[in-house]
């Protein structure tokens, strides 16, 4: 089982330009749970000029002055709602992408990077959800360098979580897994704060890897 967690609003308008109701109606329920605002079209003419990006699809395809996602290429609707957001922050080809992982016994924060842009966050009861989701950001993402942070604390969690995610993922290429010690992970900041505990967790821990983050991704 899993919740995911709302973003902080940063004006960022995604269109839509689509004709199935259900996918529409998925999309924006995706997009509300990260309070990203979502703007369904019929027309080109309808589209805000600060709208930065349109999810439509090949059939419906308008031949947009702007960058297209079609809901045909990516796995999955959160997938959409990630590229579509980091595509208006100017992230269209991130050169890296990251998972960051707060494991524990009960529930698993984890946050979600393209480069430095926070994509969203979720917290995971469920260990094959977790691997499920970061298999779909990183289809995604096919074409970058995609690396995992696992927080290193007490107890077998990480380990258990290091061995699935290295069987599951290393062989798929251009992925690195980095443990992190996570002192001082779980310590309150005034800019996550607004996160669970076990999420902002994961947020504290791309944070005190950043910087080798930065220079490696590069």
């Amino acid at each position: 089982m899993k919740k995911g967690r709302k973003l902080r609003k940063h004006n960022v308008i995604i269109g839509l330009l689509l004709s199935d109701f259900r996918i529409i109606h998925n999309i924006i329920s995706e997009a509300r749970r990260r309070d990203i605002e979502v703007l369904s079209v019929s027309s080109l003419a309808d589209l805000p000029l600060n709208a930065k990006v349109i999810i439509t699809s090949k059939k419906d395809d308008p031949k947009l002055p702007i960058p297209v996602l079609f809901v045909e290429d990516l796995p999955s609707y959160k997938a959409l709602v990630d590229r579509a957001y980091e595509i208006a922050f100017g992230k269209v080809r991130p050169k890296f992408v990251t998972v960051s992982i707060d494991p524990g016994e009960k529930r698993t924060g984890c946050a979600f990077f393209a480069e430095d842009v926070l994509l969203r966050t979720s917290t995971y009861s469920d260990r094959q959800s977790l691997l499920d989701d970061i298999s779909d950001f990183f289809n995604a993402h096919q074409d970058c360098k995609k690396y995992v942070i696992i927080g290193k604390g007490a107890g077998d969690f990480s380990h258990v979580l290091e061995k699935d995610i290295s069987e599951r993922f290393l062989g798929t290429g251009q992925v690195e897994i980095m443990t992190v010690s996570e002192n001082s992970s779980s310590r309150r900041n005034v800019f996550i704060s607004t996160h669970p505990s076990d999420e902002s967790a994961a947020l504290m821990l791309f944070v005190k890897t950043r910087g080798k983050l930065i220079l490696s991704g590069r």
